[in-house]
């Protein structure tokens, strides 16, 4: 099949996962392909893991930009690509792209993360919710969608973003590598284990595991603190209050309420939400449950979004 509608290729490399996707001028993912060679289980020479990757559709396209983002550009990535300061506008990322080899006919360009400094002096980085926030916000704007007065890209390391027609700042809370961590190496992992599957709702969760979600958040707005808190996932599936199945939702809500928690003051919020479709879903359910509202851009549509719009500050492929 002639792909030739194509007008760009997105790649996004993470922790763990590589994908690329074909994309139309409209947005439109043509095709996509992906594989497990993110800078924590790959040590290949990338140029040659990517091309392997996407070469069934360089014969059979004109030549395209290759817009990479994420890790790629990190100091463990292909080539280090340094952080751009905060604030800053879509613009400035394609303006600090660096475009790195020809694969086949086309040319690779490496979005720059962003480097924030926080109140107290801290740094903070990112590396590819830069573009997906610039495609989401396109996205918000064609969907006529309020604006957000927080935006949250939920993942392996949350991001909440304060930004208009700028990245202002950001700050980064590890929920989804801690509830990894806990759940594959802590002494909570045998209070995790999954028993029968169950009918799930349209939220793809069961009731119970839905009620247990809740309870997690519940837990995470009571005194003690994040550290006793964790430790309830052992004691109420020892005392026979939780069953196995509902650990992990729990654990969960446990930690998304505390992120939550941290980030916004208790007034009522409307916030932006980046993430997969379930990831989306929990935080969803997480905000409107504390008295915040929000809604959902697919995280996928937002990155191959955003490398359309640096594809067209970047000069031509070939």
């Amino acid at each position: 099949m002639r792909t030739n509608a194509a007008k760009l290729i997105s790649v996004d490399r993470g922790t763990r996962n590589l994908r690329a996707y074909l994309v139309a001028a409209n947005g439109t993912v043509i095709e996509k392909v992906e594989n497990d060679q993110g800078i924590r289980h790959s040590k290949r020479d990338f140029g040659n893991a990517l091309g392997a990757l996407i070469e069934p559709w360089l014969a059979d396209q004109p030549a395209l930009n290759i817009i990479l983002s994420g890790m790629i550009g990190s100091p463990s990535g292909w080539v280090e690509v340094p952080h751009l300061t905060c604030p800053a506008t879509l613009a400035d990322l394609a303006a600090g792209a660096a475009a790195v080899t020809h694969i086949g006919n086309n040319k690779a360009y490496i979005i720059p993360g962003l480097s924030v400094t926080d109140a107290a002096g801290t740094p903070d980085i990112m590396r590819g919710e830069e573009l997906q926030y610039f495609g989401a916000e396109h996205l918000r704007k064609a969907q006529k969608l309020p604006r957000p007065s927080l935006w949250c890209f939920p993942g392996t390391h949350n991001k909440w973003v304060r930004a208009g027609t700028s990245i202002e700042s950001f700050t980064t809370s590890m929920v989804g590598e801690i509830f990894e961590l806990t759940r594959e190496h802590s002494l909570l992992a045998g209070s995790l284990t999954e028993t029968a599957t169950a009918p799930t709702t349209t939220q793809g969760q069961t009731p119970t595991r839905s009620a247990a979600f809740a309870k997690g958040l519940a837990m995470a707005n009571q005194s003690g603190g994040l550290l006793h808190h964790l430790f309830s996932v052992r004691t109420l599936q020892l005392s026979g209050e939780h069953q196995l199945s509902e650990g992990e939702d729990y654990l969960s809500g446990i930690l998304i309420g505390h992120d939550i928690l941290a980030q916004l003051d208790g007034s009522p919020t409307h916030v932006g939400i980046v993430a997969t479709p379930q990831l989306a879903a929990k935080y969803a359910q997480a905000l409107n449950l504390m008295g915040h509202s929000c809604f959902c851009i697919d995280a996928e549509q937002a990155t191959t979004g955003g490398a359309l719009l640096v594809d067209q500050w970047l000069a031509p492929a070939g």
